[in-house]
């Protein structure tokens, strides 16, 4: 049977549901009274974590390397790799961990000034209900199970990455 890291890693269809979820989430209701902010959409098909949640800024690890959206950034479409995304408001922060997804950053439509933030992730959890040991475990599972096919050998180079990101995540 497979994993659940074997499954966020080698699950095509999570992306693209993931992706239905932001267009529809794109047409949710404006927060009211609130202007010169980004609003931030975070959602998987399994949940919706916030709609046009007032924030100051968000980090999120892309594929290119990790980096920082706030209000007016530059328009952005970005794949995301394993890793940690931070949502600052105030001095408040919270950590959530995504096994992969896409960002999708947007200007201000309206006279509010506020611009959107869509991260739609296959996976999205705080990163307090991490399981390093656990990750640990399957990740040794991974790397002593069988090597003699092709797919074999990818499930244990996707499946390794994403447990180590778990496991960094955990820290």
């Amino acid at each position: 049977s497979l994993s659940r890291a074997e499954v966020c890693s080698s699950h095509r269809g999570g992306s693209a549901m993931a992706f239905r979820l932001s267009r529809f989430m794109r047409f949710a209701a404006e927060p009211t009274g609130v202007t010169n902010r980004l609003l931030l959409t975070l959602g998987s098909p399994a949940e919706s974590i916030c709609v046009r949640k007032p924030i100051d800024s968000v980090t999120v690890p892309g594929y290119e390397g990790v980096f920082t959206l706030t209000n007016n950034h530059s328009l952005t479409v970005s794949m995301l790799k394993p890793g940690v995304i931070t949502v600052r408001e105030g001095s408040n922060t919270e950590e959530y961990f995504v096994s992969d997804g896409f960002v999708f950053f947007n200007q201000a439509k309206d006279d509010s000034g506020c611009c959107t933030a869509e991260i739609s992730a296959v996976e999205a959890v705080p990163t307090s209900a991490l399981d390093k040991d656990r990750a640990t475990q399957v990740l040794s599972e991974l790397l002593s199970g069988p090597k003699d096919t092709e797919w074999d050998k990818t499930k244990i180079q996707l499946g390794s990455a994403l447990c180590n990101a778990v496991i960094r995540a955990a820290q």
